[in-house]
C-alpha cells in the first residue's frame, strides 16, 4: 500500500502554521521525525516529508538542525518557521528553466540502480533505510549499531565478496556467540536470493523469537525488507 504523498505533508505543515498564528505565536518549530510519525508512521516516506518542509521554508525561516549525510533528508531535520507573515518568498524556489530537477526518490532510485550489490553498497542502503525510519546509528566494520530510543539493534552486513561466501546459518552461528543480553535485537543483512530465504525459513521461529533475530534483505532495486 502506497504511503502519504507530498500534498499530505504540505497540508499538515500549512495547518500547523495557521494554527500557531491564530494562537498568537510568532514562530513554530517542526521536526521531520515528529511530522513523519504523525503523517506516515507505517510507511518509509521520510524523504517526502523533508521535501515538503524545505518547500514551505520561506525567507527568514531558520533551519535549526540538518540531517546527517549529504542528501539533506532524514529524521534529524528541524526548521523554525516564522508565522507572522506567510506571504514571504520561498527560501528554496522551484527551478523554472531547463529540465525539471529530479525528485529525491528518482535520484535515489538512479543511485541504487548503479550499485554493484557488494558489502559497501549494501551497507550504504541500510544506512539510508535506517535514517528514513528514524534510527540513529554508529558504524563499525561490516556492522551497524542502531537505536530509535526504544530498540537497540545490531545489524551485521553480509554482501557479495570475492572468494568463499558465508551462508546465512554460518553467520547466525557466528552471531550467537556474541549475544549477551535479552534486550538487544540482532539482524543479518544479505542481498535477497532464493537460497537466503530458504535457509532463513529452515530456522525455527521459536529460536528467532527468543534471540530477537531477523534478516534484512535488499532486492535488486535497493529496497530493504525485514523478515
Amino acid at each position: 500500500m502506497k504511503g502519504p504523498g507530498i500534498k499530505d505533508y504540505l497540508n499538515a505543515i500549512e495547518t500547523k502554521k495557521e494554527e500557531a498564528k491564530k494562537a498568537g505565536l510568532h514562530e513554530i518549530e517542526i521536526s521531520s521525525k515528529a511530522l513523519h510519525q504523525e503523517i506516515s508512521p507505517n510507511h518509509a516516506t521520510m524523504p517526502t516529508c523533508c521535501q515538503a518542509m524545505y518547500k514551505l521554508t520561506l525567507e527568514g525561516d531558520e533551519i535549526i538542525k540538518t540531517p546527517k549525510g549529504t542528501t539533506g533528508y532524514g529524521s534529524h531535520l528541524i526548521i523554525r518557521f516564522n508565522v507572522d507573515d506567510l506571504d514571504r518568498a520561498q527560501r528554496f524556489p522551484n527551478k523554472k528553466r531547463g529540465r525539471p530537477s529530479k525528485t529525491y526518490e528518482e535520484k535515489l532510485a538512479s543511485k541504487k540502480a548503479k550499485m554493484k550489490r557488494n558489502t559497501e553498497d549494501l551497507n550504504n542502503l541500510l544506512k539510508i533505510w535506517l535514517d528514513e525510519n528514524g534510527y540513529t546509528f554508529s558504524e563499525e566494520k561490516n556492522e551497524l549499531v542502531a537505536s530509535n530510543g526504544e530498540r537497540k539493534w545490531i545489524i551485521q552486513v553480509q554482501g557479495v565478496k570475492r572468494g568463499r561466501k558465508q551462508t546465512l546459518p554460518n553467520k547466525i552461528s557466528e552471531l550467537i556467540t556474541r549475544i549477551d543480553d535479552g534486550e538487544t535485537y540482532y539482524s543479518i543483512a544479505f542481498n535477497d536470493t532464493n537460497l537466503t530465504r530458504r535457509q532463513w525459513n529452515e530456522i525455527s521461529k521459536v529460536v528467532k523469537d527468543q534471540l530477537k533475530l531477523s534478516v534484512l534483505l535488499a532486492d535488486k532495486q535497493g529496497k530493504i525488507l525485514e523478515i
